[in-house]
């Protein structure tokens, strides 16, 4: 029997996927061989007469550039071919101009409605979509709209005003004119907008009358409608809300960054402890001494150096296990504990190797120590090694600044020589 979910070679040829992927391949294939032949067989067009013609670009679409390939004398070659855009006939021209007036109208309004009530920005275009024509624009009065359409609304009455619009046209060498006329209304304002407007002008007023005053005399109301005055609302908590929180995060960054200091610190000094560790344990093993004996002894020495020579990370750590195993803690177990909280392979090593000769029993155990102890000196010789390749490489750093200052001491004398 064949094993459920394997094909035979039979069903995997024609696998429903592999049957898909061919079909999409094989049509793309067929869609490209095509297109490469219609691309590559038709004739080059030519005109009644039999000249090869090139299409021109409608007008206001720019000239149009093909790549094409030329027989002369027996050889072929490939040119580029510009061909300008298709200009208007003098008839097509005026009619164009006509049409184009008469866009202009609706072109120009923007968001209005029409020329007759004008409260928003006209959009003066500079060209007219899809036809090659240019527009420049002549204003008769720049007091209440610049070049651009916008308008000046501290400028225009509330009655309106007309204002006189001459768009010029042109397309080469040709131009026509075509003016409109469009009533400016300043923007209509909301009842809002308008005692505000109404309560600005007062102020304006009361401010003018009341110069030589000590101080200006708000009004308390306007149009009958009552005022009430209050200082602006003022965020600086939130900046000062903000820095605080800056601060935090500052701190938070900058004690994680010390607590990573430390734990690289921390870690290095148990590296560089681990082999005379390991070896004192040895030397007491190897003076008959039980694993707990020599522990509480290493611990014990330690204790009175601990103030002389300072405080050593994998000391306090064994004292600590001394104490859990006074305390009553399984031996085996603390010194796994050991391991863990030294964090370091080694000492994880250590603290199993320690446990399981205290179930099988001790013999074998010295020369385990002493084999550990020797590969422990040997690696601490190639962390030597490295730290003091880290130091010369940190030594580059003020070597290149004194290289800098000596530079400058040299180069600045001779550039100022030169320039005397």
């Amino acid at each position: 029997m064949r094993k459920p979910g394997i094909l035979s070679q039979a069903e995997a040829k024609w696998d429903p996927l592999y049957v898909k992927m061919g079909g999409i391949f094989l049509s793309v294939g067929a869609a490209a061989l095509l297109v490469f032949w219609i691309d590559n067989t038709q004739p080059f067009p030519s005109d009644e007469s039999g000249f090869s013609i090139v299409g021109r670009n409608s007008q206001g679409e720019g000239e149009r550039e093909e790549k094409l390939k030329v027989q002369v004398g027996g050889t072929e070659e490939t040119m580029n071919v510009t061909v300008e855009e298709q200009e208007y006939t003098q008839e097509q021209l005026e009619k164009t101009f006509q049409s184009a007036g008469e866009k202009l109208e609706v072109l120009v309004l923007g968001e209005n409605e029409s020329l007759d009530e004008v409260r928003s920005n006209l959009k003066l275009i500079s060209a007219i979509p899809d036809t090659g024509i240019s527009v420049s624009w002549e204003l008769e009065n720049h007091d209440v709209m610049n070049q651009q359409g916008e308008l000046k609304t501290e400028n225009l009455p509330d009655e309106g005003i007309l204002v006189k619009l001459t768009a010029v046209m042109s397309y080469k060498e040709e131009m026509a004119e075509n003016i409109f006329f469009a009533r400016l209304y300043p923007p209509q304002l909301s009842q809002t907008e308008k005692l505000l407007k109404k309560l600005d002008e007062e102020i304006e007023r009361l401010d003018e009358e009341t110069k030589e005053e000590e101080y200006l005399k708000l009004p308390s109301n306007v149009d009958g409608i009552p005022v009430i005055w209050k200082y602006g609302r003022n965020f600086r908590a939130a900046g000062l809300m903000l820095i605080g929180l800056a601060m935090a995060l500052f701190l938070y960054a900058a004690e994680q960054e010390k607590q990573k200091d430390r734990k690289k610190k921390r870690e290095l000094q148990m590296a560089l402890d681990y082999p005379q560790m390991v070896s004192k344990l040895t030397l007491y093993l190897g003076a008959g001494m039980t694993i707990r004996k020599a522990w509480y002894q290493i611990a014990e020495d330690y204790e009175y150096q601990r103030e002389e020579k300072g405080e050593r990370e994998v000391y306090e750590e064994m004292i600590y296990t001394m104490h859990e195993i006074q305390g009553g803690g399984s031996e085996g177990e603390c010194y796994e504990k050991f391991g863990e909280r030294c964090a370091l392979p080694v000492y994880k090593k250590f603290g199993a190797m320690l446990s399981q000769n205290l179930k099988k029993g001790t013999k074998g155990l010295a020369p385990l120590l002493r084999q550990e102890a020797d590969n422990a000196f040997e690696e601490r010789k190639s962390l030597a090694k490295r730290l003091g390749e880290e130091a010369g490489t940190k030594l580059l750093i003020p070597m290149f600044l004194m290289l800098a200052v000596v530079l400058v001491m040299i180069v600045v004398p001779a550039f100022f020589s030169i320039q005397i």
